[in-house]
């Protein structure tokens, strides 16, 4: 089953919503809010976004009568998903768009549930769509729990939720089909599950740059897209049996050094640093396959990540971990290198073993896995 986060409601967990700088705009869009908040009395109500204080600051803070009534002002300085957030931590998403006159009527005890939104049609939107999930997640993690309890349960758990699933997935389709113009779409990226289903992720993304193109929120998940769109290329391209993508860098003395110049041997790219302890301590393995290997074709190209200012120390850990093989080669730049943008490098020790003719054998090989793999090759 998969693994789904919610923060009620809109702070779902899908870590996309990093704080923007506001710019010097002036210009505010002005709302009015109203209601009753059953068993709510003389309480406060809290405005949130997460492009403002990230979600944790109020942008502007209501306070109930006795009778658990509201009424109030404000101005909000750009146009987006807002959550008014009760202080039991229930609460209510809002789509403001500036000179909203909205009226809420709810319970405190139930605010997804027992809740009706006048004069905002998107915000009524997203709570349908809530009211459909959030049982549904509260189900998935019930039978997650049963499974982990009981192994032997697994037919009987598989069975119930492959039935829930089919009606709740339907029912999210439907949705997105039929709210296609609508900022309420945000709600479904909740129920979707961004590496299995990333067309359809970008297919509301998609939607919802067209419908909201003025959120933030939005605009956020926009680059967001195109980041997971290029994190799958460099996946695709990284798969196994397609051709390594070529690396040019300068060498040790400062001349380019090039993957494709190794062609005819079993090559082990090898990205690492100085400074990288990990990388520093699987060294002595890496040396023990070229010495076992080395005779029968098989080398090392290793592409450093050491910063700026950082040759003598690149060359003295070279020379302290015994890195024998010619193939060293280095920006300088750390991360921000060609070859960490092309193999999609995010951490280290990353390394690609690549055959003969230059085409990917395996990924993240480490200790006993470089050997296991080294042993098939060369059959020793």
């Amino acid at each position: 089953m998969k693994k789904i986060g919610l923060f009620l409601i809109l702070f779902f967990s899908i870590n996309l919503f990093a704080q923007l700088p506001l710019t010097n705009n002036s210009k505010f869009y002005f709302v009015h809010l109203e209601g009753l908040i059953s068993g709510y009395p003389n309480s406060p109500i809290y405005i949130m976004n997460n492009n403002i204080g990230q979600g944790r600051v109020p942008h502007f803070t209501i306070n109930t009568n006795e009778k658990g009534e509201f009424s109030a002002d404000f101005t909000i300085p750009f146009q987006d998903y807002f959550f008014l957030k009760l202080s039991n931590g229930q609460g209510i998403n809002l789509v403001l768009k500036g000179n909203d006159s909205i009226k809420i009527y709810a319970d405190a005890k139930d605010v997804l549930n027992i809740c009706n939104i006048l004069g905002s049609p998107d915000s009524e939107q997203m709570k349908a769509f809530y009211q459909e999930y959030v049982p549904f997640k509260h189900l998935e993690d019930s039978l997650r729990a049963v499974f982990n309890k009981d192994k032997s349960k697994e037919k009987e758990v598989n069975a119930l939720y492959q039935q829930k699933a089919q009606v709740f997935y339907t029912f999210r389709n439907n949705y997105i089909q039929m709210n296609t113009n609508s900022p309420a779409l945000l709600a479904t990226l909740s129920a979707i599950k961004q590496d299995q289903e990333f067309n359809l992720f970008s297919q509301v993304v998609t939607q919802l740059q067209k419908s909201f193109p003025a959120s933030p929120t939005v605009n956020n998940l926009g680059r967001q897209m195109v980041q997971l769109k290029q994190q799958k290329e460099q996946q695709n391209a990284l798969a196994v049996g397609k051709p390594a993508p070529e690396i040019e860098v300068p060498g040790l003395d400062g001349k380019i050094i090039k993957l494709s110049d190794l062609k005819g041997q079993v090559v082990l790219i090898d990205f690492w640093a100085s400074w990288c302890g990990p990388c520093r301590r699987e060294n002595p393995n890496v040396v023990k396959a070229y010495q076992k290997y080395h005779k029968d074709g098989f080398t090392v190209m290793s592409i450093s990540f050491d910063k700026p200012g950082q040759k003598a120390r690149w060359e003295q850990a070279i020379k302290q971990d015994g890195l024998i093989w010619p193939n060293h080669g280095s920006e300088l730049n750390g991360f921000n290198n060609q070859a960490a943008r092309d193999y999609g490098v995010r951490g280290i020790p990353f390394t690609v073993l690549v055959d003969r003719d230059g085409n990917i054998i395996a990924l993240r090989l480490r200790g006993p896995q470089l050997e296991a793999e080294l042993q098939k090759i060369f059959g020793y």
